[in-house]
C-alpha cells in the first residue's frame, strides 16, 4: 500500500479529488474571495510534492454545479445552474489552456452528464415547467423521463439521441470500461429495486408481461457513431439477464472483467459471477450463500474490485476476501465502519467525530495493519484509488 499525505497542503480548503493515477493527483477547489466565487482546477505531483495550479475561474453565477472528468491529455469541465444551459469547456492539462469553450443551450432543465471519452459528452435533460407538457408527451411515447443529447467537442454539434435505451437510463446506469485499448459501455437495465422485484416474483401468476433485468455490451466507438447517425437502434450485447424468477444486477468494473449478483428467488440461491470482455468467459467467482451471518459489503470500485464478507459484533469486526482478495483480518469495531482491505494486510475505516474545541464534526480514518496488529488515526478525509491511500 502506497500512503499519500497531502493533509498540509489541504488545511481549511475546500477540495474535491476527481482523479488520482501513479504519478499526479487531480482536484478542484471552490473559494470565496472578496466576495466572489472561484473554482480552482490543480495538480499533485505525487514525485515532486509541488502542486500546479492548472486554470482558475471566477464563477459569476453562485448557483453552479461543476463535473469534471480527467483524460490523458486534457479535462472536461462542465458547468451548470440546473437549467436550460451550461457552459462545457475542454481543458488542456499540460499548461491549462482552453482548448475549447461551448455554451450548450438544450431543452428543459439539467439533469446529469457523463463524458464517454475525451471528444464526446452524453447530457441529460429532465422536464421544467417551459416544457412539462412537451416531456410528459415525450414519457407517454417512449417510456424515459429525461431527454438525452450526445455532445460532439470536435465537430461542436448536439446529437439528439433517439435510442430509447441509452435515454432512459440516464449517467447512473453506465459504466465505462477500458480493455486491450478498446473503451467500452456497460448498460444496466434492472427491472426495478430488488424488493419490488420480488414482490412481483410473489404474484408472479397474476402477471403477464416479461419482467426482467439486462445487463449489456457496446463498444463506445460504436455507441457514438450509431447515436450521430440517428440511429433508434444500438448494437449491443446482452451479458446478463434474469426474468422474473430471478435477479442480476452490476456490481463492479476490474481489468477486462464486469462482475455482477445473481439471485433465483425460489431457492434463494445468490452468486458473484463475472463476464470477461476479451474472452467472453463467464464464471462463478463466489457463491454467497456459505457467508449468511455476516454482512456482505460490495466495493464498487473499478480498479480493483473485491468482496468482503463483513460481520461486526460491536466488539470486533472479522473481514474475510471473498473475490479478488484472501484477506482474513479482525479488529476493533471502534476503529469504525470498515472502508476496504488492502493488499490483504491493511484495513481502512472510516468514522465521524465529534471535535469539542472546534464544535464540529470531522472525518477520521484509521489504518489498522493486521500483521503487526497496530492502527493510526488521521482526522481526515481519504480517497482510495487501486493500492494508494490519499489522506487529505
Amino acid at each position: 500500500m502506497t500512503v499519500v499525505d497531502i493533509r498540509n497542503i489541504f488545511s481549511e480548503r475546500n477540495i474535491e479529488l476527481f482523479h488520482v493515477d501513479s504519478s499526479y493527483i487531480y482536484y478542484a477547489e471552490e473559494k470565496n474571495t472578496n466576495g466572489k466565487n472561484e473554482l480552482f482546477i490543480l495538480e499533485y505531483d505525487r514525485s515532486t510534492r509541488h502542486e500546479r495550479l492548472i486554470t482558475n475561474y471566477t464563477l459569476e453565477d453562485p448557483t453552479f454545479v461543476e463535473h469534471i472528468f480527467a483524460f490523458d491529455s486534457s479535462i472536461i469541465l462542465i458547468l451548470e445552474n440546473g437549467k436550460n444551459s451550461l457552459w462545457l469547456i475542454e481543458l488542456s492539462k499540460i499548461d491549462g489552456s482552453e482548448l475549447s469553450r461551448k455554451k450548450i443551450v438544450c431543452t428543459g432543465a439539467f439533469r446529469s452528464c457523463l463524458a464517454l471519452d475525451s471528444s464526446n459528452v452524453l447530457i441529460y435533460m429532465g422536464p421544467d415547467e417551459a416544457n412539462a407538457e412537451m416531456f410528459a408527451q415525450y414519457k407517454t411515447i417512449t417510456g424515459c423521463e429525461c431527454l438525452c443529447y450526445l455532445y460532439d467537442l470536435k465537430t461542436n454539434v448536439k446529437h439528439f439521441v433517439k435510442n430509447p435505451l441509452i435515454a432512459k437510463l440516464g449517467t447512473a446506469n453506465i459504466r465505462l470500461m477500458d480493455a486491450h485499448g478498446v473503451r467500452y459501455a456497460v448498460l444496466l437495465d434492472p427491472f426495478a429495486d430488488e424488493d419490488i422485484k420480488k414482490g412481483y416474483y410473489d404474484e408472479q401468476r397474476w402477471i403477464n408481461v416479461d419482467i426482467r433485468d439486462n445487463i449489456w455490451l457496446c463498444s463506445v466507438s460504436e455507441l457514438e457513431a450509431e447515436l450521430k447517425a440517428g440511429n433508434e437502434a444500438i448494437t449491443k450485447k446482452c451479458i446478463a439477464s434474469a426474468d422474473i424468477k430471478a435477479l442480476a444486477r452490476y456490481m463492479g468494473i476490474d481489468g477486462e472483467k464486469m462482475y455482477f449478483r445473481a439471485k433465483e428467488f425460489r431457492t434463494g440461491q445468490e452468486k458473484i459471477c463475472s463476464y470477461n470482455v476479451f474472452t467472453n468467459a463467464l464464471e462463478i467467482e463466489a457463491d454467497l450463500n456459505s457467508n449468511e451471518e455476516a454482512e456482505l459489503f460490495y466495493i464498487v470500485e473499478e480498479k480493483p474490485f473485491a468482496v468482503f464478507s463483513v460481520a461486526d459484533d460491536k466488539i470486533s469486526v472479522k473481514v474475510r476476501g471473498i473475490v479478488n482478495s484472501n484477506a482474513e483480518i479482525s479488529y476493533k469495531s471502534e476503529l469504525g465502519s470498515f472502508v476496504t482491505c488492502i493488499d490483504n494486510r491493511y484495513v481502512i475505516t472510516r468514522k465521524n467525530i465529534f471535535n469539542e474545541e472546534s464544535g464540529v464534526t470531522v472525518p477520521v480514518c484509521s489504518i489498522y495493519d493486521s500483521e503487526n496488529k497496530m492502527h493510526e488515526n488521521y482526522e481526515c478525509s481519504c480517497y482510495i484509488s487501486g493500492n494508494t491511500l490519499v489522506l487529505y
